[in-house]
């Protein structure tokens, strides 16, 4: 029996796209906002998720996300970069690590090892980090000592 492909669900992609959107908004509102540092921890684990609005356009933004976390040097730190959609309220991942351009469906095995549907599974993670944020984090700020 032939396996069947992986067939792109441009619903439930768009859907996720945009509770993305909206769990952006919720964690850097406002049009003027440009930074936000949110700290996170759950049990052991304590780390800084980093938003920086690296462009703004009338009705586009991108957001540059990065993790600090003491995971030590067999894991690293995830860098991500999300479009922002303002006109019809979607977020979109378009780099991760560096890496641009996803595309919606992959064949298998390729020459990056992606997966056929990689672009859908970033873009779940990020709807999975963004809502652990929103659950466990805070707002960052470091405390200064006057004298």
């Amino acid at each position: 029996m032939r396996k069947m492909g992986y067939k792109v669900d441009l619903v439930n992609q768009q859907a996720v796209c945009e509770a993305n959107y909206f769990r952006l908004c919720k964690l850097l509102p406002g049009d003027t906002d440009d930074l936000r540092r949110i700290a996170v921890s759950q049990g052991n684990y304590q780390g800084i998720l980093t938003l920086k609005v690296v462009e703004r356009c009338k009705y586009t933004s991108v957001i540059s996300l990065i993790h600090d976390a003491e995971w030590g040097e067999w894991a690293v730190t995830p860098l991500m970069s999300v479009r922002v959609y303002h006109d019809v309220q979607m977020a979109e991942v378009i780099s991760v690590q560096k890496q641009r351009h996803f595309a919606a469906k992959y064949s298998y095995p390729n020459p990056h090892m992606f997966h056929p549907d990689e672009k859908a599974q970033l873009n779940r993670f990020l709807a999975d980090w963004l809502a652990f944020c929103l659950e466990q984090g805070h707002l960052y700020e470091p405390v200064t000592l006057s004298s």
